[in-house]
């Protein structure tokens, strides 16, 4: 279903503050779920691709919040662990340990599943979320700075349940297997089992036959490697904004030119954003000649012909970048155009060049081009119609759906 609004959150570091309600939350238990079925001894050693290789130390996690109805909490806890457990049989990698940086161990070990309560309802944590609250909904098992290391878990669930019988599942795993299209991916096949559908979305896995792990790449080479200089961890506020569809509509309308009038919204979006935060910091910063940097990352299984198929487990992801060496000169129109132009960059012809070792070499000189040796750097991740709103587990109507990103400062997610 088609959603018009945008929900923004961006990271900065000034001091947090919040006034919505405050709640508290109880660990109530901790199992793991083994798939229903064992994995074959010739799947018990997952290699990741090459794609995969290159990602940075991070964690996939998402928050789907269900409205309270007439089936008990107890009632959907054990629905969905049997489900998670059928669902696991085809997913069997995020029911492993890490083996090392280029395999995973599939010998069923489980996926955590933790169980909290939260002391609240949840149509009041909705109306004023607390961002920071969130990242209690999402297990906290992993270092986010670290990321998974040998013998850890890939993933892990927590089914959060308020007092009003509400809930937030939250699932969460390892980025170097899979992205937010393989996080979709799965939490509609796990629905589909909940729902006793046959239309279940199996996994396929095709990424390491299309593009081979590389273990002697330097990882001067890695996708993010040009990109370290300018990542600053800490604690930093997350701010959230929602843009509707009237907001939406009037940034296309001030960015629309005659030759081009099919900006997307997150184009738009983004672009705006991008002005906003040049023109803060040159009010900070007016001796601060650095040229602004925006990067947004792109799902390349729709930009390869033939296209790979959505439900192609693992990570399909490159960075779009684009520069801005004087804002004053550049009015919305030219961002959503600079934007547009970065994201385009990415075509068939590049997708052509991945499939050789020397065109991964080409298109990573090429991204490091267009990364300078200093930056004000923005970082865009969105997830608009990767299709989270279609999880279906057949209860009443799904609320909303939440991410938590990874603390490093000037990062936005949508």
């Amino acid at each position: 279903m088609f959603r018009p609004q945008i929900f923004v959150h961006i990271y900065y570091n000034l001091k947090q503050e919040f006034e919505g309600p405050a709640m508290e939350m109880e660990m109530i238990s901790r199992e793991n779920i083994k798939p229903s079925t064992p994995t074959p001894d010739h799947l018990r050693v997952y290699k990741i691709s090459l794609l995969d290789q290159i990602i940075p130390p991070a964690f996939v996690p998402a928050v789907l919040y269900f409205a309270p109805d007439s089936t008990s909490v107890s009632q959907k806890l054990q629905l969905l662990k049997d489900s998670l457990a059928s669902t696991l049989t085809h997913f069997y990698p995020l029911a492993g340990v890490v083996r090392d940086a280029f395999s995973i161990d599939c010998k069923d070990e489980g996926l955590p599943f933790f169980v909290a309560n939260v002391k609240g309802l949840l149509r009041d944590f909705l109306d004023r979320p607390d961002v920071l609250f969130i990242n209690r909904l999402i297990p906290s098992e992993f270092s986010w700075d670290e990321g998974a290391g040998p013998g850890a878990n890939v993933g892990t669930v927590q089914l959060n349940y308020f007092d009003c019988g509400g809930i937030a599942i939250c699932l969460i795993f390892a980025h170097h297997i899979g992205d937010a299209t393989t996080l979709c991916t799965f939490l509609k096949s796990w629905a589909a089992a909940a729902n006793d559908s046959a239309r279940i979305l199996r996994p396929e896995y095709i990424a390491q036959s299309a593009f081979p792990q590389q273990p002697s790449m330097p990882k001067e080479s890695y996708l993010f490697y040009p990109l370290q200089k300018f990542l600053k961890l800490g604690k930093f506020v997350t701010a959230r904004y929602v843009f509707d569809a009237s907001a939406i509509s009037t940034l296309k309308a001030q960015s629309a030119s005659s030759n081009d009038n099919h900006s997307t919204r997150v184009e738009v979006v983004s672009a705006f954003i991008w002005k906003c935060f040049m023109a803060a910091a040159a009010e900070v910063s007016s001796n601060d000649h650095k040229p602004f940097l925006l990067t947004h990352p792109l799902n390349l299984r729709r930009r390869a012909e033939p296209q790979f198929p959505d439900n192609s487990f693992g990570n399909f992801l490159w960075l779009a970048t684009a520069q801005c060496g004087n804002p004053t000169d550049k009015d919305l129109k030219e961002l959503v155009k600079e934007v547009k132009r970065a994201m385009e960059r990415v075509d068939k012809q590049f997708m052509k060049r991945m499939e050789s070792e020397d065109g991964y070499y080409e298109n990573v000189e090429e991204l490091r081009q267009g990364i300078p040796e200093e930056a004000n750097w923005l970082a865009f991740s969105s997830w608009c119609k990767i299709g989270f709103y279609d999880v279906d587990f057949g209860w009443k109507a799904r609320l909303a759906v939440g991410i938590r990103f990874w603390g490093f400062r000037h990062g936005v997610a949508k």
